[in-house]
């Protein structure tokens, strides 16, 4: 990380996780690079974030799409990681989620991705490791598509 940038937080989507833990993803070389920059701290995104319905959702995609044992290591690597910070969901943040979520009809963004934009806003986080475009549309910067990271 250059001197003069200071770091920045990053919330990470379940499809970066997922893309790092499926070694036949398309994306999975890239999600790997990026994983593998964060731990070095060679790009300037510091503390990461995620929730537990980032959580549930990877769980639930990985036992389907790879197999269960993949899944509950998958968890279990995250959660025992002192590197990623694994975000609540109190009612008040549920509610704005609701309702972005009902504002958007025109958009097929799912529940998931409003309740992480959300949780973005409200601990201040610009950027997101994700593929999705959707984030996008909520307001956020993506990582690494829409950043100067290069692999």
């Amino acid at each position: 990380m250059a001197i003069s940038e200071q770091p920045q937080p990053l919330f990470i989507d379940t499809g970066a996780f997922f893309a790092w833990v499926n070694t036949r993803a398309g994306r999975h070389e890239t999600a790997q690079s990026v994983f593998d920059a964060l731990r070095r701290e060679a790009i300037p995104y510091q503390p990461l974030f995620t929730s537990r319905y980032v959580l549930s959702e990877l769980a639930t995609l990985t036992s389907r799409k790879i197999n269960h044992k993949t899944a509950v290591d998958a968890l279990q690597t995250i959660r025992c990681s002192g590197s990623f910070n694994i975000l609540p969901v109190g009612e008040g943040v549920f509610a704005a989620a609701c309702d972005k979520f009902e504002r958007y009809d025109d958009q097929q963004i799912s529940f998931v991705d409003h309740m992480s934009a959300v949780l973005a806003r409200e601990y201040e986080i610009e950027y997101i490791f994700t593929f999705g475009r959707d984030f996008m549309t909520l307001g956020l910067t993506r990582v690494p598509a829409d950043s100067h990271f290069s692999e």
